[in-house]
Formats: structure tokens, C-alpha cells, sequence
């Protein structure tokens, strides 16, 4: 009833969600493989977790690439546990505007990657006896008041959704676990890199839904909690679980504009 010792990889692992994800499993004993685009991010992240950690620079999306990273991973560690697939990327913009080439990276690495990850990695868990996978959805699915012009983020998580209920009636004769992991609203780096005038069209959006939100989780806990479904005996699994703040404060502070 414990990660120890088990071999669990996580994409998107640098920073963020994945990091804290990885550093929970670090604590537990787990010897982890972290996956990411930069190996130079990787590395960084490697030297602060400390412990049994391998960090392989891969493109989640190319099913080549996590093929090769989840083959690197057994080999280095005589096999595999777990998978959490938790790379994922979001482009705020109304629909009428939206980006081709962010539309693709969006279904790349939010739907596509954790089918490929799924396939790839359920000959390795099974020549284990059974394991875990976890796929990071969001509650932009499900939750009223998610940040504005998300349609092809939450649409790509919508889908993953529906793909992880087919994986665990599949899987189960495996003794193969699946969960469906829905954080809400996290305190992390998400937005960075988001294009100025879409975020303010979006964040207008957003305040239109209401004046009241619920706040944001410490990104820490909720890596807690992910690496937590490792805690479970090998034949419990918890299938959906949604994660969210409680709390209620007004979305524009007095005087903000």
C-alpha cells in the first residue's frame, strides 16, 4: 500500500503540476522517470528532487518519443509501475480566432499524447502483473465559472476524459489501474507565454460568468494528491476524482480595473 519502490514516469514533470507530482513520489520511495521537452529544464528539475530520478528529454506527442522514453525508463530501472500522464498546454482565444498551429499543439499533447502514452505503456504493466495509469484531465470540463475562451483546451480534456473510461474497461483484466485526475484551479505557471490581447478578451470573458470565484490550490497539494493514487493496494483504484478550492472571493480586488 505503497508508491515505494515502484517505477512510475511523468510527463511534463520540469515544472508546475508534474514537478510536484514527481516530488511526492520522490518522497514515497518511488524511483521516477521525468519527461519533458527540455532537457536543460530536466536537469534542473532532476538535481532538486533529489533521490531516484531519471529525466529524459522527449516530445510527448511523437509516439516514437514516448515509446523510446518509456523503453529508457524499464531499462534503466527494470521496468514499470506507473504512468501519469500530465503534460498539457492551453491557448485562450475566441473561437472566431483561433490558431491553427496552436488548435494542433493543443490536441497534440492533451489528447493525442496520452493515447499514445496509454498504448505504449500497457505491455510494460502488464508484464509487471498489473499497474497504475493516471490521466490529469481539468475542471474546465465539468466546473461552472473556468477561465474564459478555453473551447479547444477544455474540448481536448473533454475527450481524454471519455478515452480514459474506455482504457480502464480494457485494462482491468490486466489488474491494470486507471484513474481520471481532475485538479480545478492551481496556483502555477500555466499562463505563460499567453498572447497579451487574448488573455484580457478572455479574462473579460471570465468576469462576465460572475463576480465570485472560488480561489486558487497550492500546486504542492495537489501533486500531493496525485502521487497519493500510488498509496492504493494494487486492486483499488479511484476512477474519477476532482480536485477543487473552496472558498468564495470577488474576482477583481477594489480598484482593480
Amino acid at each position: 500500500m505503497s508508491a515505494q519502490g515502484k517505477v512510475i514516469l511523468v510527463t511534463g514533470a520540469a515544472r508546475n503540476m508534474g514537478y510536484h507530482t514527481a516530488a511526492a513520489l520522490v518522497r514515497r520511495g518511488a524511483k521516477v522517470a521525468i519527461v519533458a521537452r527540455s532537457a536543460e529544464a530536466l536537469a534542473e528539475a532532476a538535481g532538486q528532487l533529489g533521490g531516484d530520478v531519471l529525466p529524459i528529454a522527449a516530445e510527448v506527442s511523437d509516439p516514437a518519443q514516448i515509446e523510446a522514453a518509456l523503453r529508457q525508463t524499464a531499462d534503466h530501472f527494470g521496468g514499470i509501475d506507473g504512468i501519469v500522464n500530465n503534460a498539457g498546454v492551453a491557448y485562450p482565444n475566441a473561437i472566431e480566432k483561433l490558431d491553427e498551429a496552436q488548435v494542433r499543439e493543443q490536441t497534440a499533447i492533451n489528447f493525442l499524447a496520452p493515447i499514445f502514452a496509454a498504448r505504449a505503456v500497457i505491455p510494460y504493466l502488464r508484464a509487471r502483473g498489473g499497474g497504475r495509469i493516471v490521466n490529469i484531465s481539468s475542471a474546465t470540463t465539468r466546473a461552472p465559472g473556468s477561465f474564459g475562451h478555453l473551447s479547444i483546451y477544455g474540448a481536448t480534456k473533454a475527450g481524454m476524459e471519455y478515452f480514459t473510461e474506455q482504457l480502464r474497461h480494457e485494462v482491468q483484466k490486466d489488474n491494470i489501474a486507471v484513474t481520471c485526475f481532475i485538479p480545478g484551479d492551481t496556483g502555477t505557471g500555466f499562463g505563460r507565454g499567453w498572447d497579451p490581447e487574448a488573455v484580457q478578451a478572455a479574462y473579460a470573458d471570465w468576469l462576465d460568468q460572475g463576480p465570485y470565484w472560488n480561489g486558487m490550490m497550492p500546486v504542492e497539494v495537489v501533486g500531493e494528491e496525485i502521487a497519493h493514487m500510488f498509496d492504493l493496494p494494487d486492486n483499488v483504484t479511484v476512477e474519477v476524482t476532482m480536485l477543487r478550492p473552496v472558498g468564495h472571493m470577488p474576482k477583481q480586488l477594489e480598484g482593480q480595473g
